[in-house]
C-alpha cells in the first residue's frame, strides 16, 4: 500500500511538470473523482482519460499540443522518458519511429533533435490521420515523413485484419529506408509483438543503425532470443523489464 502511495505522489509531481495548472487540476481532480476505481485497478488509467483531448503539455519550456492521443502515453515518454533520455537524440539526423501511433515519440524526437528528418511508420490507417495532424500542428511538417505499413509482416489474425480493413496497407521494407538514409541515429520501436518478426532473418540493415530503443512483449515471442539476436548484431543491450512488457536500450558497442 505504502509503495502505492509513493508511487502516485512520484506521479503527481511528474504530471505537474508536464501539465498547465488547469489541466494539471483536471487531472488531479480525477483521482477524487474514480478514488474507488484507482484503488481496484492500480492503475493512472482513468485520470488519463478524464483528462481528455486536445491538450497541451509543457516540455523544457516548450507547448506542445495533441489531439486524440492518450495523455497516459504521453506521460511515459515525457515524463519517464521510457524511449530516449532528454539530449540523446540532440544530435542525430535520421530517426525512425516504428508503432508511431498518433505521434507522441515523433514529436518528441522532432522536438530534441532539431536537425532530424522522422520516418514515422503506423500500422492502423485510422491513427495515420491523428498522427499527420499531431505533426503539423506542432509545426514539424517539413522534418517528417509518414507510411501505414505493418512492420514485421503480416504474421498473425491482427495483422492479417489490418489488410482486410485497409488493402493499400503494406510490410514495412527497413532495407529501403536504411539505403534512403544511409545511417539511422536512432530507432524506437513499440509495434505489439511485431518486433520479434522485425528481428528475423538477414539483419544486414541493423549494421546502419547506431541506437535503438525496443519495447517488447514477452506474450508474443521468446525475449531472451530475442535479446541475443540483438547482441549477436553488435550491440551492447540494456534490458529493463517493465509489469507486462519491457525495453531494450541498444547501443553499438
Amino acid at each position: 500500500m505504502l509503495s502505492n502511495l509513493s508511487r502516485f505522489f512520484k506521479e503527481l509531481l511528474l504530471v505537474q511538470q508536464l501539465l498547465p495548472f488547469p489541466l494539471y487540476a483536471r487531472w488531479v481532480l480525477g483521482s477524487v473523482k474514480n478514488l474507488g476505481v484507482l484503488i481496484k485497478t492500480q492503475s493512472l488509467g482513468i485520470l488519463d482519460r478524464n483528462l481528455g483531448s486536445p491538450f497541451h503539455i509543457i516540455f523544457h519550456g516548450k507547448k506542445i499540443s495533441f489531439s486524440d492521443v492518450d495523455f497516459g502515453v504521453v506521460r511515459e515518454i515525457y515524463g519517464h522518458l521510457c524511449y530516449a533520455q532528454t539530449g540523446e537524440l540532440r544530435n542525430a539526423k535520421h530517426i525512425l519511429d516504428l508503432g508511431a501511433n498518433g505521434g507522441a515519440f515523433t514529436i518528441f524526437a522532432l522536438t530534441e533533435a532539431p536537425q532530424a528528418n522522422v520516418y514515422a511508420v503506423e500500422a492502423q490507417s485510422e491513427f495515420i490521420n491523428i498522427l499527420e495532424n499531431n505533426i503539423q500542428k506542432n509545426s514539424y511538417s517539413d522534418r517528417a515523413e509518414t507510411e501505414c505499413a505493418v512492420v514485421g509482416g503480416f504474421y498473425d489474425d491482427w495483422t492479417q485484419s489490418l489488410a482486410k480493413l485497409n488493402p493499400n496497407v503494406k510490410e514495412f521494407n527497413i532495407y529501403e529506408y536504411i539505403q534512403s538514409v544511409g545511417i539511422c541515429d536512432f530507432l524506437k520501436c513499440d509495434v505489439e509483438g511485431g518486433e520479434f518478426h522485425l528481428f528475423k532473418g538477414d539483419l544486414s540493415w541493423t549494421k546502419s543503425v547506431k541506437k535503438m530503443a525496443l519495447e517488447f512483449h514477452p506474450s508474443k515471442g521468446d525475449v531472451d532470443q530475442l535479446e541475443s539476436k540483438i547482441k549477436s548484431q553488435g550491440f551492447k543491450v540494456k534490458r529493463v523489464d517493465h509489469r507486462n512488457l519491457g525495453y531494450f536500450y541498444c547501443e553499438r558497442e
